[in-house]
């Protein structure tokens, strides 16, 4: 646990405290760890004893050497700083005096991933949500899940994206998954969905049931490239960008064109997409509230900045992909 938590500072200095603590659970969760697990970590980021209850069953808690502690009771463990878990269980950190920065933090993501790995060893409807996505899951494994969920492989149903703390925003089967950018909410739903405003959400692709691993990589791909001003992304509307992100994926490392729009500056990035989204200056200038001489002015600038004119036919391509690349080799799901 130590070295985790030593990889994590290694892989970034620089990150906050809290970020850490996402992506240290984040990390135990995808890697299938059990319960037991997660109460350690959560011991070890705290330095204090760490518990779980289930009603009905004997408290768990580990001490932060990591070693199982005395089990206790109920009511002794009811004064600590708690969280309630959706699988019913309710987790602790036996924190002395006064709470530190990130206690609430660590119990948050702790219950998160106690809940997510509850579901995956139990018969849940959560559990089958997750097999019925995953594309390592065996298509007979996937479609005894589909059935528990009164799927028809028939049917046509789509996977939507949100983050992991959203609650179950829209009617459907839900579950929180690991993925490889972190941890995700898949809710779904058929051909139709209508998100609540302002909530970031990515909507997969239309299919069969038996094809809803393609449907939730897509969803995950369209909430990447969700934003404030376009919080919900269909996928459906992404055409050859889904290839795209495919291809930006496996390469591992941003593409020049991406890392190039990553170093302007806010202003001039305001700029460039009014200028390649309204497609000549006046309009540009107009939405952009600048005289359209200015604006010419700041074009010519960026075309030389970027080593290509956003401008014509192709450098307007160019630029839309960059765009979407750019988005995706944001960390985590954007």
């Amino acid at each position: 646990m130590q070295e985790l938590v030593g990889r994590l500072t290694a892989l970034d200095p620089e990150a906050s405290d809290t970020l850490k603590v996402v992506s240290y659970f984040d990390t135990l969760v995808a890697g299938g760890v059990g319960v037991e697990t997660l109460l350690r970590g959560a011991a070890v980021l705290t330095g204090t004893t760490a518990g779980r209850a289930i009603e009905g069953r004997a408290p768990t808690r580990i001490a932060p050497d990591g070693e199982r502690a005395e089990s206790g009771t109920d009511a002794e463990a009811s004064v600590w700083p708690s969280r309630r878990t959706s699988d019913g269980s309710r987790v602790w950190i036996e924190r002395e005096g006064q709470a530190h920065a990130n206690d609430a933090m660590v119990l948050e993501r702790l219950a998160l991933a106690v809940a997510i790995t509850s579901a995956r060893r139990a018969n849940t409807a959560d559990a089958a949500v997750e097999v019925v996505v995953s594309s390592s899951a065996a298509p007979a494994e996937r479609a005894v899940a589909a059935a528990r969920l009164r799927l028809d492989t028939r049917d046509h149903v789509r996977a939507v994206a949100f983050h992991p703390d959203a609650a179950a925003l829209v009617p459907g089967p839900n579950a929180v998954v690991a993925t490889s950018r972190g941890l995700a909410r898949v809710v779904l739903v058929g051909r139709t969905v209508d998100v609540p405003s302002g909530i970031l959400a990515g909507i997969g692709i239309d299919g069969p049931a038996d094809r809803l691993p393609e449907s939730w990589a897509s969803a995950l791909v369209a909430l990447r490239l969700s934003t404030v001003h376009q919080p919900v992304v269909d996928a459906a509307e992404l055409g050859a960008v889904l290839l795209v992100a495919e291809a930006a994926d496996r390469r591992g490392e941003p593409h020049p064109d991406a890392t190039a729009l990553a170093a302007l500056d806010p202003r001039t990035r305001e700029v460039l997409d009014a200028v390649a989204d309204a497609g000549s200056m006046r309009a540009a200038a107009s939405v952009l509230g600048m005289h359209h001489s200015s604006v010419q002015a700041r074009a010519d600038a960026i075309t030389v900045q970027l080593g290509y004119d956003p401008r014509t036919p192709t450098g307007r391509t160019r630029y839309f992909l960059a765009r979407a690349l750019a988005a995706l080799a944001r960390p985590g799901l954007g």
